[in-house]
């Protein structure tokens, strides 16, 4: 059988958002395998890079879903699923297949979709209605595929896989300052924010400042979209604080390395790929209860800093971490992923039971 020819939907970066972290990664990971890939970028970025293809508003993206459609690739839509627009694209995307495709796929990030799915009867039926036109629909967490179950979705159509692929956990150079910060301080936190309450950034600054008033020579480094001009900026180094900005992914994973604590405040997620990128590469995470968490976090109630104070000194007094490779999935998602496709692109006529065995990823002649 011929390797299925993919079309990812979603954002692409910059910006380096989660979602569009994760659609570099994964397209780079499955032309590693072997596979013809091209993204349709529905984000702000507008990128005419090799192998992507602008696609932001309606004219675009139905033209560049036609092309894909025309050439039978498999659709794998990637969105938070947290606003009418999410579900808006997924559904554009599904009606696009023509007869004797593949089944599309859907992805759904955000942290914030039970939350919208339950505050309206139209949005459950719109996500109902939706989902069902998917070959598979994959929550990045339990939560979202609850809230999926609560709409009506069938629960044999929802399956929980991690939005991580092993291949992309490839550190780059550090940015600039922080190999002097990490050589003039101790101990180190690193987090990654982003504009809005969701982030945490208001419970992050007082929880460090409590922290720094009894180990003054703690230094945190954030990085992401605005953490240039925020309130963290203005502390400065004076206050311990380096902040970086936005960017690129091997730039935040030398970040991520490179520091002793990894902090994700958020008052909501789904599976945050940061944190489970900072477990592998051995580092201590303090997050919030929310959304899911591997194993091996230190856990502290959304929203409180005094909580989240502790855990910082707590997490700092541990032993040093693991060298990199700590904390890792036990199968990489991205296995179970080339799986998935392999099975909704076998023809009909095929039975299922000559599928490759789950444990070993599908090899394309």
């Amino acid at each position: 059988m011929s390797a299925p020819r993919i079309a990812l939907v979603g954002d692409y970066p910059p910006p380096h958002g989660g979602v569009a972290v994760h659609v570099a990664a994964l397209a780079r990971a499955l032309r590693a395998a072997g596979l013809d890939v091209r993204v349709l970028d529905i984000g702000r970025g507008d990128h005419r890079a090799q192998g992507v293809v602008p696609a932001r508003g309606a004219l675009r993206f139905a033209a560049a879903l036609a092309a894909a459609a025309a050439e039978r690739r498999l659709v794998h839509v990637h969105t938070g699923g947290a606003n009418p627009r999410s579900w808006t694209v997924a559904a554009a995307a599904a009606r696009a297949r023509l007869p004797g495709s593949p089944p599309a796929v859907l992805t759904l990030h955000s942290g914030l979709c039970p939350a919208y799915l339950a505050r309206s009867a139209a949005a459950r039926r719109t996500a109902r209605g939706a989902c069902a036109a998917f070959g598979q629909v994959l929550a990045v967490s339990a939560p979202i595929a609850e809230a999926l179950h609560g709409c009506g979705v069938p629960a044999h159509r929802v399956k929980v896989l991690p939005a991580f692929v092993a291949a992309a956990l490839v550190p780059g150079a550090p940015p600039r300052g922080f190999a002097g910060l990490r050589a003039a301080r101790a101990p180190v936190f690193a987090a990654a924010l982003a504009p809005g309450p969701t982030y945490g950034e208001d419970l992050l600054l007082p929880a460090f400042a409590a922290l720094r008033a009894r180990q003054p020579r703690a230094a945190l480094a954030v990085f992401g979209p605005g953490t240039e001009r925020g309130a963290l900026a203005s502390a400065g180094l004076g206050g311990g604080v380096l902040a970086l900005g936005e960017l690129d992914h091997r730039g935040a994973l030398a970040v991520i390395a490179g520091a002793d604590v990894f902090v994700r405040p958020t008052r909501a997620d789904g599976d945050a790929l940061s944190v489970r990128e900072a477990l592998a590469l051995g580092r201590r995470v303090v997050a919030s209860a929310v959304g899911h968490r591997p194993a091996g976090c230190l856990l502290f109630p959304a929203g409180d800093a005094a909580a989240l104070a502790a855990r910082l000194a707590e997490a700092a007094a541990l032993p040093a971490p693991p060298p990199p490779g700590g904390v890792a999935p036990a199968r990489d998602p991205f296995l179970d992923l080339l799986e998935l496709y392999r099975a909704l692109a076998r023809p009909p006529s095929l039975p299922r039971d000559s599928a490759a065995p789950a444990e070993a990823p599908p090899s394309w002649p």
